[in-house]
């Protein structure tokens, strides 16, 4: 079996882990292993396979990370890692595949920034790294990418404009960068005259030529969306402001109002606070006559030494708290 070159085993529901023993088979130039159920990760020795030229493991359950040590397969021309769980980010150290033509890894769920590093595969065609949580922008150095004629960033979290750098892929024939939060204008030489409004539909705020069914190229285009955002939030938060405060003052006038009304018909008598001496409320009492008197009291004066004072007292108070009249108070005690 090291004599083997190539392993067919695509769509025969495989399942468990690839073992680490594949990686015996140091003449293997070819591994097609995708639409099966395969889980786990992706043996780290499989990096020692020299030969290898094309590696299709999509449509399983991979997890964990693409390991680093792929990037060191100087041979390889195919890499297909899509439709698996993969996850956390592209390794920052990834290394040169001068040779590889076309790699796939959508519909993971690797995240981070889109790496400068893919740059340096000179050769690559076809680049697909669309349904993952990539952020960022999209990298100017793929204008470099002269022999690219597919791109699918699609169903990303890429924000930022569109690089005119890209105008050079003088070959690209395919670009998708639907579904992201991309905004500015649309550059509009070369690959980007065939395009339609397909490759830039759900994006945040992009604008173009007419045939691409995005608003028109203006200089004020993002001014106009900006004042769109205050005309639509902004404005509406003044208003609501402005109506609760003028309502405010409503109210007190009319409350105002009101007050001045009652006084002026005497409803609402006129509160001035007057001093008195001694001297005259004496006068005025007739030097304090019982027969000027409103009301009397009493206080109770609660002698501790005589036996029983305190049972007398509760006595007395729950008489007076069953007491009812519409004169008298509630006791309380």
């Amino acid at each position: 079996m090291k004599g083997l070159q190539r392993l067919y085993l695509l769509g025969n529901e495989l399942e468990g882990s690839i073992p680490d023993k594949i990686c015996h088979l140091s003449n293997l130039g070819e591994i097609y292993l995708q639409n099966n159920k395969l889980s786990g990760s992706i043996p780290h020795c499989t990096g020692n396979l020299s030969h290898l030229q094309r590696l299709l493991l999509s449509s399983n359950k991979l997890n964990s990370s693409i390991p680093s040590s792929l990037w060191s397969l100087e041979n390889l021309l195919n890499l297909n890692l899509s439709s698996n769980l993969l996850g956390v980010s592209l390794d920052p150290n990834i290394k040169a595949l001068k040779g590889l033509e076309s790699m796939d890894l959508s519909s993971n769920n690797i995240s981070g920034k889109i790496l400068d590093a893919i740059v340096a595969f000179q050769s690559l065609s076809s680049l697909n790294l669309s349904r993952n949580s990539f952020w960022g922008s999209i990298p100017e150095s793929f204008g470099n990418l002269i022999t690219l004629d597919s791109l699918d960033l699609s169903h990303n979290n890429l924000s930022g404009a569109i690089p005119k750098a890209l105008e050079k892929l003088s070959h690209l024939k395919y670009l998708n960068l639907s579904f992201n939060r991309l905004s500015g204008e649309i550059p509009s030489q070369r690959p980007f005259k065939n395009l339609t409004a397909e490759s830039f539909m759900e994006n945040e705020a992009l604008y173009g030529a007419p045939t691409l069914h995005v608003p028109p190229c203006t200089t004020h285009r993002m001014q106009k969306s900006r004042t769109k955002l205050i005309i639509e939030i902004i404005m509406p938060t003044i208003a609501l402001v402005i109506i609760f405060v003028a309502l405010f003052f409503i109210w007190k006038v009319y409350q105002g109002n009101n007050m001045e009304k009652l006084k002026s018909i005497g409803l609402l008598p006129v509160v001035e606070h007057k001093m008195f001496s001694y001297q005259e409320l004496s006068r005025a009492t007739n030097n304090f006559c019982e027969a000027n008197l409103l009301g009397v009291g009493t206080v109770k004066v609660l002698n501790l030494q005589v036996k029983g004072a305190f049972k007398n007292f509760d006595a007395e108070c729950s008489v007076l708290r069953a007491v009812r009249h519409r004169n008298l108070v509630k006791v309380i005690s």
